[in-house]
């Protein structure tokens, strides 16, 4: 297991590689094997700070899905961690499940589960206070408990700066738009 401290060591290992590549001993498997290596250890580099999301997830048809997600605190102090699941099949996109994280300790990572049923997902995790460095994973369900298979997994580096105004700031607190009656979608959102 590569075991990188710095970014600077990640190009170093990059260059590494790429020298290898004119080696008629070093081939595809070597290079994949490098590679895994390397994104394993960007895992551990720099968390992000908040807010940070899944973006899309696409579920398909079948049984309602449980959504897991966990969420370490990285950063100093406890945080609180709002994480919310909105529709964007749906537009305006509709906030249909969220829940609060409380009392996070530094190192420690908290998990819960948010619901789905058939369409087109985001996960979107809002630290408190904002901007705190976080971590999360998360996995989709097959079913509608977090004890089912797993149909699909997401990594701390797979997670994204969240692109579309989802949280909103109203005097020191988050909140998010309400559901807008216009909108035609035939989920419920509860």
């Amino acid at each position: 297991m590569l075991k990188i401290g710095c970014a600077c060591k990640v190009l170093e290992k990059i260059e590494n590689i790429q020298d290898l590549l004119k080696s008629p001993r070093f081939g595809l498997r070597e290079i994949k094997e490098e590679i895994k290596d390397i994104e394993d250890a960007l895992d551990n580099l720099l968390p992000g700070k908040g807010p940070l999301s899944t973006g899309p997830i696409n579920i398909h048809n079948g049984p309602d899905r449980a959504i897991k997600v966990s969420v370490q605190n990285v950063g100093k102090g406890c945080i609180d961690a709002v994480v919310r699941l909105f529709d964007i099949e749906c537009c305006p996109p509709r906030q249909v499940d969220c829940k609060v994280l409380r009392n996070i300790g530094r190192c420690c990572a908290e998990d819960t589960v948010l619901c789905a049923h058939e369409g087109i997902f985001e996960v979107v995790i809002c630290p408190k206070p904002d901007k705190a460095p976080i971590r999360a994973f998360a996995t989709v369900h097959c079913g509608g408990s977090s004890n089912s298979d797993i149909d699909l997994v997401f990594r701390a580096t797979d997670f994204l700066p969240v692109v579309c105004p989802f949280c909103k700031k109203k005097k020191d607190r988050d909140s998010c738009d309400p559901c807008r009656d216009e909108c035609n979608c035939d989920f419920d959102c509860g």
